[in-house]
């Protein structure tokens, strides 16, 4: 939890609870709460304990929660130096593994991490392997969700910390025995999920996207781009996904009894279970056990609780009223040294009923109002069943709809068919499987559009990589793919328009797609189908690579050089290169060796199949594969440019890597190189420094920014060392990028080429390295 109790102990006595609260309501679903003062229930903290108030800590020199920036572990808060004497019989303490003491001399005050929120996995184990990921062989809700959230994780967000935990409590039975489900609760949340099907990563995401992400991100997020914010940023819709979600009315006590990471907790924690689960009854408290039975009333409703009627599992009609608890076993809470840490969760069901109230003071009680408090601070919702009075329409305002109306069927676009300020329509004319995981995607615009090769011909001959934005239109979010140019000898017969073949009259655009698990645009379009339609919005320009590598200046060389490392769909950028400068002009001749850039293309795939029958490849006696166009590109490109451009591939499944060692090798060979002239300090084309911050694109920058070509006063280009691929690929060997003011910029050059440029800076001086 964001602000945890803590439990102290004896050497003799196994509990004695100082609860406290600080900061983040445990009794309220919502991102970024204002504070809440809370009081334990006296008869909870009595069992083997005298009653300890708490209070909420402040401080006068703490901004408010809005202004403020979370840190990894939050300030201490105030608790009782020892334990007070027991009012009852206590259970002995339990003899520790020799080794293993029980540490009494360490603070735990202020050692909790802190977390936005708790999911509790239901596994039905008092115990659990030391990571519990690797709990069942990997298969398990856990592993999901650190894939998810987890570091490096695509939701992972170092402001909104959400801790998965494994839990004793048995999850609710499958209303269909065929389907295997987990259940989960979410804290502080006060959010039981019954049913999360273990047949489909879908269940997982709903669950991610749905109720563990941030309602509203971190001011940290501020200067991130619009897309990245929204990834990170929770939608209601997919709460859709789960089914018989429903809140926790009943106190849940957590004791930590993770015997597979500490023994001392595996000693520890079930006798306080035992204690507790005997002495709450004595203080009037029913303690529930076994699963929540959950029946669905109809697809998509609340589940409604139904219990066996000795009431031991759940709520009956006698009980109802009365204050429940659960009592479990969890893996971790804040310190295994400790042995058997415990947090008690206190919720009232007035609270769980006010969703978003305004500036209203809201008090509840387990049992009356003198024993628990809770007051809340939040967003604004209508209290009354009667909707706000509309604002009246004049009368004149169908008669402005039917001329708008017309004006839009009669007049022309204001924008070009294909244009980076709106969305256009194409339709999906072909999709083709080139590995298990990737596709090509093959679409056309729409028949009305007059002449579409020359919109893509003078996009193609600007001599810039380009991209396009692709919607997906059901959760209005959008990404960059980056068009695949027509290299193959098929089309070339044909005599094609630049940018895709003639087909029937129209020009193509084609795109290399991986579907990734958890990308929401990847994902649709792997789900469209030959007729249906994609809307598409560019292009968006990046490197002009002519200028950059300062082809036709300097003094008589080979043309400069050009490596690119690309990793999966990233090659789609490096064949974008491949045209723009050997068939854009700065080339010569097809079928000679005469001077002119050189083009180095390494290939990293995960698996043989992404690029079966690549040119370098080590072969595994494999036949040449046809109908695998990014190949016949590859192998096309080095037939008309011998000499001039090489490809090689790397397998990780093979333990081929690219390594540093190779790298130097290449980057240091003479061929190709040229001599070079100084390089203006600051050059915002050829200077590193510089360049790491500047947007990511030579064109936009120029438009958007006011930079003129004209301030590079450089004697000649720079070779270029491009990295393309995903987030992962550019960070190993080139370093992260950087937002900044909206904007991404290519930030300095770290990991393996970073290390490179430290020992061999001869070897990179000439070099300049781009991000893709």
């Amino acid at each position: 939890m964001r602000r945890a109790t803590s439990l102290h102990k004896t050497n003799r006595r196994p509990v004695a609870l100082t609860p406290a609260q600080h900061g983040q309501p445990f009794a309220h679903f919502q991102s970024n709460p204002p504070p809440m003062s809370i009081t334990i229930p006296a008869r909870l903290l009595r069992p083997c304990a005298r009653p300890i108030s708490s209070s909420t800590f402040t401080n006068p020199l703490r901004p408010p929660p809005a202004a403020r920036f979370y840190t990894t572990k939050p300030p201490p808060f105030p608790v009782v130096p020892t334990c007070p004497s027991p009012t009852c019989q206590c259970a002995p303490t339990p003899a520790m593994p020799e080794g293993l003491e029980i540490d009494h001399k360490t603070n735990l005050n202020g050692l909790i991490s802190n977390y936005a929120q708790h999911v509790l996995v239901c596994t039905g184990k008092d115990d659990w392997p030391s990571k519990i990921e690797d709990d069942n062989s990997g298969d398990n809700l856990a592993a999901d969700l650190k894939e998810l959230i987890g570091r490096g994780g695509v939701y992972n967000d170092p402001f909104h910390n959400i801790s998965p935990l494994a839990s004793s409590f048995p999850s609710s039975p499958s209303p269909r025995p065929e389907v295997q489900t987990t259940s989960a609760y979410i804290l502080p949340a006060f959010k039981y999920v019954p049913f999360l099907p273990r047949v489909s990563f879908d269940s997982v995401e709903g669950l991610v996207k749905g109720y563990l992400l941030p309602e509203k991100l971190h001011p940290a997020h501020d200067g991130e781009s619009p897309i990245h914010r929204d990834r990170l940023t929770r939608k209601a819709a997919y709460q859709n996904l789960l089914h018989g979600v429903r809140d926790v009315e009943d106190v849940v006590v957590l004791i930590c009894g993770h015997g597979g990471r500490d023994m001392r907790c595996g000693v520890m924690g079930p006798v306080l279970r035992d204690e507790f689960r005997r002495r709450l009854p004595e203080e009037g408290v029913e303690v529930l056990e076994g699963a929540v039975e959950v029946r669905l009333d109809g697809e998509g409703e609340t589940g409604e609780i139904e219990g066996p009627e000795t009431g031991k599992g759940e709520r009956t009609a006698a009980t109802a009223a009365a204050t429940t608890a659960r009592v479990g076993l969890i893996s971790h809470i804040g310190g295994h040294k400790f042995a058997g840490n415990v947090i008690v969760l206190t919720h009232s069901q007035s609270c769980t009923t006010l969703i978003h109230p305004h500036h209203h003071q809201t008090s509840s009680s387990l049992s009356s109002p003198s024993t628990y408090t809770a007051t809340t601070t939040s967003t604004t919702f209508y209290t009354t069943s009667t909707p706000p009075k509309c604002l009246s329409l004049p009368a004149t305002l169908p008669l402005l709809l039917l001329l708008g109306t017309i004006t839009y069927l009669v007049l022309p676009p204001s924008h070009p068919e294909l244009n980076p300020e709106t969305f256009t329509p194409f339709t999906v004319t072909a999709r083709q499987q080139v590995s298990p995981t990737a596709f090509i995607l093959t679409v056309q615009p729409t028949s009305s559009i007059a002449q579409p090769g020359s919109i893509f011909s003078s996009i193609w001959h600007r001599g810039a990589t380009w991209s396009v934005e692709v919607k997906q239109p059901m959760l209005q979010v959008a990404r960059e793919y980056t068009p695949l140019p027509d290299l193959s000898p098929v089309n070339r017969e044909k005599g094609g328009e630049e940018g895709g073949g003639k087909a029937e009259g129209k020009a193509e655009l084609k795109f290399l797609v991986r579907k990734m698990a958890g990308g929401e645009v990847s994902g649709y379009l792997s789900g469209l189908g030959v007729g249906e339609t994609v809307e598409l919005r560019g292009p968006h320009y990046g490197f002009e690579v002519g200028r950059r590598l300062g082809v036709g200046e300097g003094d008589g060389g080979d043309g400069g050089r050009v490596v690119f490392l690309a990793g999966g769909t990233g090659i789609a950028p490096a064949l974008q290169v491949v045209r723009a400068l050997l068939e854009g002009g700065e080339g010569k001749e097809e079928g000679t060796r005469g001077k002119g850039p050189r083009v180095d293309i390494i290939w990293a795939n995960r698996q043989r199949a992404d690029c079966r029958g690549c040119p370098g490849l080590k072969s595994k006696g494999e036949v040449e594969e046809k109908g695998r166009p990014v190949l016949e590109m590859l192998g096309e490109v080095q037939r008309r440019w011998p000499g001039r451009v090489s490809v090689r591939c790397t397998v990780d499944e093979e333990r081929s890597f690219v390594e540093m060692g190779a790298l130097v090798g290449l980057v240091g060979s003479k061929v190709g190189m040229r001599r070079r002239g100084e390089v203006v300090r600051g050059c915002w084309l050829h200077d590193q420094e510089a360049v790491a911050w500047r947007p990511a694109a030579d064109v936009d920058a120029e438009e958007k920014m006011g930079v003129e070509g004209g301030q590079c006063r450089c004697g000649s280009g720079k070779d270029l060392l491009f990295v393309s691929g995903p987030d992962g690929f550019i960070e190993h060997f080139a370093g992260p990028k950087r937002w900044a003011n909206g904007m991404e910029l290519q930030g300095p050059v770290g990991g393996i080429l970073g290390k490179m440029r430290a020992r061999y800076p001869d070897v990179m001086k000439d070099w300049l390295v781009l991000k893709l």
